[in-house]
């Protein structure tokens, strides 16, 4: 069985779609699940056009994601949880209170970094969050 990891942040466009992308690359797909979701995402939304040129330039492909809101059954079911900031764990420990422990900034390994969202934003702050999520799942990998 796979090890379930959900991604989260706020719409589910940049930063959390961005994590999945690199992380499901990072690690070997027949033993982890990698989904995202967002706080308030709206269904089916596709990745933020800014973030999903950042990964096609380094040969990554965001085109086919799919915005999708987080619920208690995703949040339970995965077996760990990551955050973009400390407002989303809090979200996240109240939305599925039982999961709390799991739960856990992407940036945690870097004195629990928080990545801010570069949505609507200039270009410079969409390369920062790109290269602190990179950052962060190197780190991520080996501990998972």
């Amino acid at each position: 069985m796979s090890k379930r990891i959900l991604i989260v942040c706020v719409g589910n466009l940049c930063r959390s779609p961005t994590a999945e992308v690199l992380l499901r690359h990072a690690l070997p797909a027949d033993t982890y699940a990698v989904k995202s979701a967002g706080l308030a995402a709206v269904y089916g939304n596709p990745m933020d056009p800014r973030a999903a040129a950042l990964l096609a330039e380094r040969g990554f492909s965001g085109e086919n994601h799919i915005s999708h809101r987080v619920n208690r059954p995703l949040v339970e079911g995965a077996d760990i949880v990551l955050a973009m900031e400390k407002k989303h764990m809090t979200a996240l420990s109240k939305l599925a209170p039982g999961a709390r422990a799991k739960i856990h900034l992407l940036g945690k390994w870097q004195g629990n970094l928080e990545i801010p969202d570069p949505y609507r934003r200039d270009l410079s702050a969409y390369e920062r969050a790109y290269q602190m999520i990179d950052e962060s799942i190197k780190h991520w990998c080996p501990r998972i």
